[in-house]
Parts: structure tokens; C-alpha cells; sequence
């Protein structure tokens, strides 16, 4: 294992990020190089927490206003000095060892997976419930097959590791309207996809805890929202069909081939 960088997006949910690091930092493996924690509730509350369970060495960045989801992770990953990164969010429990090594093998052995998921079958969208086992070196793990969805299965950011390399292609996620949805499809046309192990190491613990993202459509609570959700959804893929030049991917894959190869 190389050494990578432990990355962790939290805003003002302390108890969850309490729990996340405890359950998290007895089961990291190899040379971990830092922990990047970034606040985006303002709340310096967050320096007690980290410093409690972390230590001293731990980099905490507190956003003085809201930057959302995606510009949080692209300041974690402006901090980041390793060419890995094990991206985690402040409400996931593990539960199981030996998934960065298991991780780190996978993402060698295959250039188009973008991540490493933990999470168990049966917590995972039911398209890719049915997915073949696949043996590395006698690791059982499955891959998501990318046209099952038109968004979907290109990457998470459910915890697990990914290379910033790959991240770096597509920087700064801020830039995707849909957050990562957006991400997901871009890294699905240029053809990643996901891996998952088949011992999952994590499950969520703040389904009931959710925090809307100021820079993104609101979470659908109601019939009526949901319904508009789906509307717009559809209407952005025809979008996409009818003017690639609305593409976030598009415009992606335009600089990267201006750049050299898009897998390189």
C-alpha cells in the first residue's frame, strides 16, 4: 500500500462525526499521510471533536459560510498530498477490517474503476444487487455494470478509496450542476465504472439526519416534489441529448483531449 490521505466532509452533525472517526481510525491500514476534516456548518466545535478523537495532527478546515457538498470536497482535496485518498463522509459506521488493502489491490489491478464501495449488497441500488462475484487474487468483490443506469454507477462518494489522479480529470466538482449525479456520468463516459467488495465494512447511520445541501436541489420529502424531481430529471437527460454542449462530460472530455489522452 502507498501512502494515501483520509478525506471527511462534515457540517454540524458532531455525534455522527464522533462515531464515523471512532469506528474509522482503528481500522485504517498502511501509511496514512493525513486526516483532512473540512466543517462546512461554520460550527468550531468541530476542533474539540476532531482533536478528541484524532489527535494534533489532524488538518481541520471550517468553512465560514456554506460551501456545499462538492466545493467542501474540492478544498479536502486541494489539502491532499498523496496520489490516494479515502474519502468518507461524518455519518457512516464500520464495522469490518481489512478494506484499504483489499481497496488498493482492486484499483491497481483495474484502471477503469474509479472507487472501492464497502457497503453491503443489500443497502446498494437494486439494479446491481445481482452482480457476479469476481476473485482477485482471493478477493471476492462485483462491479456495477454502467448502463444499467443513465447517471448512476460511475462513481460515490460513499466511503472508500480512489485515486486523485482520476479526480484531477474532472476537478472542481463544484462545477457539476447536479452535484454527484453529475460526477457519476462523467466518470461513466469516460468509462469507469465501480467496484464494491463482497464483504462490505460500512453502513449508514444518518438516514434520519439529513442536511440539505445549500448549492443543490432540496431532497424530495413529498409526492408533489418527488414527481418534480423525476420531471427534471428527464427533462435534463433530453437537454444533454438535444445540446452537448450543456454537458458537463462533454465539456470534460473537450479539455482533457486538448489536454492529451482522456486516460492518461
Amino acid at each position: 500500500m502507498e501512502p494515501y490521505t483520509v478525506t471527511l466532509t462534515s457540517c454540524g452533525r458532531f455525534d455522527l462525526l464522533e462515531a464515523t472517526l471512532k469506528s474509522l481510525l482503528p481500522r485504517l491500514e498502511g501509511p496514512v499521510a493525513d486526516i483532512v476534516v473540512v466543517e462546512d456548518s461554520g460550527d468550531r466545535q468541530v476542533f474539540d471533536v476532531v482533536g478528541e478523537v484524532v489527535g494534533k495532527d489532524a488538518t481541520v478546515l471550517v468553512n465560514s459560510a456554506r460551501l456545499g457538498q462538492m466545493a467542501s470536497i474540492d478544498l479536502a482535496y486541494a489539502n491532499v498530498k498523496t496520489g490516494w485518498v479515502f474519502h468518507c463522509e461524518d455519518d457512516w459506521e464500520f464495522f469490518s477490517d481489512g478494506f484499504v488493502g483489499k481497496s488498493f489491490a482492486i484499483l491497481n489491478a483495474f484502471a477503469q474503476v474509479s472507487m472501492v464501495s464497502l457497503r453491503a449488497r443489500e443497502e446498494l441500488n437494486p439494479l446491481v444487487r445481482d452482480s457476479d462475484t469476481r476473485r482477485l487474487d482471493g478477493i471476492p468483490y462485483f462491479v456495477a455494470e454502467p448502463s444499467l443506469h443513465p447517471e448512476y454507477f460511475g462513481y460515490s462518494f460513499n466511503p472508500g478509496l480512489r485515486r486523485m489522479s482520476d479526480y484531477r480529470k474532472f476537478a472542481p466538482f463544484a462545477d457539476m450542476p447536479f452535484g454527484e449525479r453529475d460526477v457519476s456520468y462523467c466518470f461513466k463516459r469516460l468509462g469507469y465504472t465501480m467496484g464494491y467488495l463482497e464483504e462490505p465494512a460500512v453502513r449508514h447511520i444518518g438516514d434520519d439526519r439529513h442536511v440539505d445541501d445549500p448549492k443543490l436541489p432540496r431532497r424530495a420529502r413529498s409526492l408533489g416534489h418527488r414527481l418534480f424531481h423525476s420531471a427534471r430529471k428527464r427533462w435534463w437527460r433530453l437537454h444533454r441529448r438535444l445540446d452537448p454542449n450543456a454537458d458537463p462530460a462533454v465539456r470534460i472530455m473537450r479539455r482533457l483531449e486538448r489536454a492529451g489522452s482522456p486516460h492518461d
